[in-house]
């Protein structure tokens, strides 16, 4: 007894399967490669569009003429800085807060003012200023002018009480710095 075995019936699609299974992943890396290539192409040709739109006439004609090109540069005008104004105060001596000796404070001070308007006003009420200058001096212990700190502060302290403004005038003034032009504790 002979048993023969039947092979499956073929379909009409199946003798070419494995070629199929081939070209078709092939036919889509060929469609991707010329999307990837005219992306390409487009974005250098509009780049290339965009570069000569934004050069300037000698600019694009650079390596097309055998004469060399003249260009002339103009200097920019000068900014006008206005000239800063300055008010030197008379010297200031005051005794410090101390609980072990007396100590002294001679100090010069010069204001850097934003604009004229101050300087006249300063000038004008200035036994008013030098009060407030002195009001914050007589409050100030030996410790408190001795380190960077502490100038800081007395800064700051002098631009605010400077800064406010006099009795009748409802604005203050604009005072831009203090500078200490002698500084001696004793």
């Amino acid at each position: 007894m002979a048993t023969t075995i039947k092979s499956p019936p073929k379909l009409a699609g199946s003798s070419s399967g494995g070629l199929s299974r081939i070209i078709r992943p092939l036919i889509w890396l060929l469609i991707l490669l010329i999307v990837a290539a005219l992306c390409i192409t487009g974005t250098w040709f509009y780049l290339h569009w965009q570069s000569s739109r934004q050069l300037n006439p000698l600019q694009q004609a650079v390596g097309q003429s055998s004469q060399p090109a003249t260009v002339q540069y103009t200097k920019p005008a000068p900014v006008q800085v206005p000239a800063p104004i300055f008010t030197k105060l008379e010297p200031f001596t005051v005794m410090l807060e101390s609980k072990d000796s007396e100590r002294m404070l001679f100090l010069g001070i010069t204001l850097r003012l934003g604009d004229q308007q101050s300087s006249d006003r300063i000038e004008k009420y200035m036994p008013e200023v030098r009060s407030r200058i002195l009001m914050i001096l007589s409050s100030l212990t030996p410790q408190d002018v001795m380190t960077p700190d502490g100038k800081a502060k007395l800064v700051k302290e002098i631009t605010a009480a400077v800064s406010k403004p006099f009795a009748p005038i409802p604005d203050g003034q604009n005072v831009s710095g203090v500078l200490f032009t002698d500084f001696v504790v004793q």
